[in-house]
């Protein structure tokens, strides 16, 4: 079964990467300036997570729009899928980190105010 795909359907996920790019590129500069990196050890890279889902349905799509062999398809198919789980193992960890970071900022506070 063929799954009709036209060019029309690329916009999204390229816009997708674009943004991320620029997103990337801002929360660099800003990081710089509030130094935030040495603040926070560790970075979630959220910003790149645009990026991967991109990256996933262009790959997914553009076997197919390309007219490739099945065996380029499925090939396709097995990058397009380690890079989705990629994507989820990304978002799962940014996830982590962000509740990590908001469970820190909340107690501290609660320590703060009980002291008072």
């Amino acid at each position: 079964m063929q799954i009709a795909v036209h060019w029309g359907d690329l916009w999204a996920p390229v816009a997708m990467m674009i943004l991320s790019v620029v997103l990337s590129r801002r929360t660099r500069r800003w990081r710089h300036k509030r130094q935030a990196a040495a603040r926070w050890r560790s970075r979630t890279h959220w910003e790149w997570l645009p990026f991967m889902f991109g990256l996933v349905v262009t790959i997914a799509e553009l076997a197919r729009l390309l007219d490739v062999p099945d065996p380029g398809i499925a090939i396709s198919d097995v990058v397009a899928r380690a890079l989705a789980l990629t994507t989820v193992f990304m978002v799962v960890r940014t996830l982590f980190i962000l509740f990590a970071r908001g469970g820190r900022l909340l107690f501290r506070r609660r320590e703060a105010d009980s002291r008072s």
